[in-house]
């Protein structure tokens, strides 16, 4: 799994660096970024643990797009988006998706997804934003099944599962899908339309 790792790492950078005329940023660091990934979801054999590692992708996610401090780097460089300071910022969005995602994947792998109450909202909302911050389509795919499951399993609201879908079909098509009288009509409209009816 670090190997995996890395290697989508290294894709990232390369993309990164290619798109932009200037040098990409210098590296960061976030906690457990060279952590065996294996061995973090291993350890998390208790609800507790389960419900920290759930908050802390919810946070680490929320804050790499944190838009009052992307208005500040904008406003210090003149609103200039091809400037280095902002490039660092979209860089460890990306960096953060990334290794969002590669966490989020295997914990569904090992352990499905949550069932247990939380009080903390952030428990339920963050396999949904790490599936919604994907860079493709096809990347959101990879996640999807768990999520529609938890849908039918009534684990996720049927407005968070309408905006969910809403947003991969942005993803797909370009645009939003025109909002049925309710969520659950939409979810089918959205289903339907995506081919994703059978995804589990």
């Amino acid at each position: 799994m670090k190997f995996s790792v890395k290697i989508l790492l290294i894709l990232f950078g390369i993309c990164f660096t290619s798109c932009h005329t200037e040098s990409r940023p210098k590296p960061f660091s976030i906690e457990q970024s060279n952590l065996d990934i294996d061995s973090l979801i291993n350890s998390l054999n208790t609800t507790g643990k389960k419900e920290k590692f759930l908050i802390k992708i919810d946070h680490n996610d929320q804050d790499a797009r944190n838009p009052d401090r992307a208005n500040e780097i904008l406003k210090r460089n003149k609103y200039n988006k091809s400037s280095y300071e902002y490039k660092e910022y979209l860089y460890r969005m990306i960096y953060v998706d990334s290794i969002n995602f590669v966490k989020v994947k295997k914990y569904l792998q090992t352990y499905g997804y949550p069932t247990f109450k939380s009080e903390d909202y952030r428990v339920g909302s963050a396999i949904r934003l790490v599936c919604m911050h994907q860079p493709t389509y096809q990347k959101q795919l990879e996640l999807f099944p768990y999520l529609h499951k938890a849908y039918k399993d009534s684990l996720i609201e049927a407005d968070s599962f309408s905006f969910l879908l809403n947003n991969m079909h942005r993803h797909k098509y370009g645009d939003s899908h025109p909002h049925a009288i309710t969520n659950e009509e939409n979810i089918k409209q959205l289903l339907e339309k995506l081919g994703l009816e059978d995804t589990f």
